[in-house]
């Protein structure tokens, strides 16, 4: 996914007439966002409260007091807007782009409202105006991904907090039978790892020493790739039960978005055995980076129980291994990268060096 920041700068507040909107309806991608304070004509302009309107979006939202700036996140994008501000500056992938709103950003009974044609747009989604129903359509072009997250704690006898659980993974928005089935594939993974890592834990079995830190089970998630086909995306777990580290494990997952399907290595690649290709990658990536892993790491590989996973970022497919399979801890998760440019003639799928 795009990386976006979005930051307003503080200005001089502005005093300009308000005029209350009734029913004034926001839908993105056909669905209405349940607004607690409505939206707001201000200066002929229809302002919105940003928080949940980021939130149909699908991203995670705060407040920052000291600033009053509202920070929205979602997946590696960081979206806030400062109060009294005119100007929305937009960043993505480090490049920066200023827009100017019609109307600053201000606070109305504690909701930062801002316009929303801008704000859409820095969604890179298209707003239409239906003037029949007062209705701003939204059709977000770029896709939307909501973060779920779950919390889970275990005390002991004493009350003393021994096991904590942190979970976040995605969800694909839209009624969409393809993206029903990709959500319950990785919804379903995510709650069985979590109960394989609870059902181990005994809870007046752990002793905590003072200051402590508890024992736990963490899963975060990222966007590697994304276009009108296909996503790839990583869940990556840590479970800390005592000693100097945890231990990680990631999860790959590429699917067609089209029919919900998770791609094999043999779905993308047009190659007589797809197992030998990324062995074959592999090694090469040994030969040119020895000090990266284990001695006998190529042995590894031509094993016959070897296993490895892969995701894909624009132009390329990575293939990785879990902790201490072929490579140190500090080096877990070493990639092995194949340019797609070098096959292009062996993709059976597209993938571009831009996303959404």
């Amino acid at each position: 996914m795009k990386k976006i920041i979005i930051t307003a700068c503080m200005f001089s507040i502005l005093s300009i007439t308000t005029a209350f909107a009734q029913n004034i309806t926001v839908t993105v991608n056909n669905t209405s966002i349940p607004y607690t304070q409505n939206p707001v004509i201000k200066n002929n302009v229809t302002c919105v409260p940003m928080k949940q309107t980021a939130e149909a979006f699908g991203a995670t939202v705060s407040w920052n007091q000291p600033t009053k700036t509202v920070i929205a996140k979602k997946g590696d994008s960081i979206i806030s807007a400062c109060v009294n501000s005119k100007t929305l500056i937009v960043t993505t992938n480090g490049k920066t782009q200023k827009m100017t709103m019609e109307t600053p950003a201000y606070i109305e009974n504690g909701t930062m409202f801002v316009p929303l044609r801008p704000l859409a747009q820095a969604f890179q989604a298209n707003i239409t105006w239906d003037k029949n129903t007062n209705t701003a359509k939204i059709e977000n072009t770029a896709f939307i991904i909501s973060e779920k997250t779950e919390k889970k704690a275990m005390q002991n006898k004493d009350g003393v907090t021994v096991w904590e659980a942190n979970i976040s993974y995605p969800e694909l928005q839209g009624n969409n039978e393809a993206f029903s089935k990709i959500n319950e594939i990785i919804a379903n993974d995510v709650h069985t790892s979590l109960s394989a890592a609870e059902n181990e834990i005994v809870a007046d079995d752990i002793i905590i020493e003072s200051a402590g830190i508890p024992y736990s089970f963490d899963c975060n998630y990222s966007v590697t790739y994304l276009d009108d086909n296909t996503i790839s995306l990583l869940l990556d777990y840590y479970e800390l039960t005592g000693g100097a580290h945890g231990m990680p494990f990631r999860q790959a997952y590429t699917f067609d978005l089209n029919t919900g399907n998770q791609l094999q290595l043999s779905d993308i690649l047009n190659v007589e055995n797809a197992d030998e290709f990324a062995k074959n990658a592999f090694k090469n990536n040994i030969v040119q980076n020895p000090e990266s892993y284990f001695n006998g790491a190529t042995e590894t590989v031509n094993s016959e129980y070897f296993e490895y996973d892969f995701y894909i970022q624009p132009n390329e497919i990575i293939f990785f291994t879990q902790a201490y399979l072929l490579e140190p801890y500090a080096n877990h998760y070493q990639p092995t990268i194949v340019n797609v440019e070098e096959i292009q003639n062996k993709l059976k799928i597209n993938i571009s060096a831009n996303q959404h």
